[in-house]
């Protein structure tokens, strides 16, 4: 997964995968803008593939039909082409469901934008999945969470994706102006006065760096925490010794510092991240 909101999530799918420990249904926070759709849509040939490794081979029959938009063994009920699912809808996705898989694997139902849902239609999915039948996952989106039935979320596991928010707000854009100069060492690294300035600082300090792999690995403009440093991030990653495996061990290192804060609070968070923020700028600037 290329977004990096989204990469925790699918390796704990892959994972359950790999472990036989798949749940027969999953629902997550709909959300096309940062990739609910595309994360949907990914998983689901993952799970079709039939020479899968971390992800899709996008080599096989089944990611060849998959890509072609005719593979046999998955179905899907987009919410946003109609005012509401109905229970007809459920009942017909529940008919393809339980036959035998046509490519001898998996069989998944997607349904985005859950939330338009009937009550008849909520109801009949419910008993869909007090049964589910072997070999099939249920993949579903939903703006409103809380909006579907109480026994329909029960027999679903939730997959909590951290998408960044529609909108940095202007501190944060400015925060992050002058985070990235102070790495260049065109201003002062930010003083930061106590642990909750600090573990505030700790996430602004993943999503810059995450946005510098980004335009390093030149992905859209979507993609990207803080699109008004697109320039900079291109000055930035024009560095020859700068390369993805260095900004991927900084984003790896903001979380691990988050990990270790929220497990032992009294660490001394304002001092270790300063220290990253000094060895990243020195690396920066080829001072290491």
């Amino acid at each position: 997964m290329a977004a990096p909101w989204l990469r925790d999530a699918w390796l704990r799918l892959v994972n359950a995968y790999e472990s036989n420990r798949l749940a027969h249904a999953y629902y997550l926070k709909h959300n096309l803008a940062h990739g609910s759709n595309r994360f949907i849509e990914q998983f689901t040939k993952y799970l079709l593939c039939q020479a899968k490794g971390k992800s899709a081979c996008n080599q096989c029959k089944s990611c060849l039909l998959y890509a072609a938009g005719n593979h046999p063994d998955t179905w899907t009920l987009d919410g946003d082409e109609t005012s509401r699912i109905g229970v007809d809808e459920i009942r017909d996705l529940q008919k393809n469901i339980v036959n035998k898989a046509n490519q001898g694997g998996f069989k998944v139902a997607v349904i985005l934008q859950a939330e338009k849902m009937t009550e008849q239609a909520s109801n009949a999915l419910l008993k869909v999945l007090e049964e589910p039948p072997e070999d099939t996952c249920w993949l579903i989106s939903t703006k409103q969470p809380e909006q579907l039935l109480p026994t329909l979320r029960s027999r679903m596991q939730w997959l909590n994706i951290p998408y960044p928010e529609a909108a940095q707000t202007e501190e944060q854009n400015a925060q992050a102006a002058e985070l990235f100069d102070a790495l260049h060492k065109l201003a002062p690294l930010p003083e930061l006065k106590d642990k909750a300035m600090a573990a505030d600082w700790l996430m602004l300090s993943e999503r810059l760096v995450s946005d510098m792999l980004a335009e390093l690995n030149r992905l859209p403009e979507e993609r990207f925490y803080f699109p008004g440093l697109l320039d900079n991030d291109k000055r930035l990653v024009q560095c020859s010794w700068l390369d993805a495996r260095h900004l991927s061990e900084w984003v790896s290192e903001c979380r691990q510092l988050r990990q270790i804060y929220q497990g032992s609070p009294g660490i001394n968070l304002p001092l270790l991240l300063t220290l990253a923020w000094s060895r990243w700028s020195n690396f920066l600037l080829g001072e290491e």
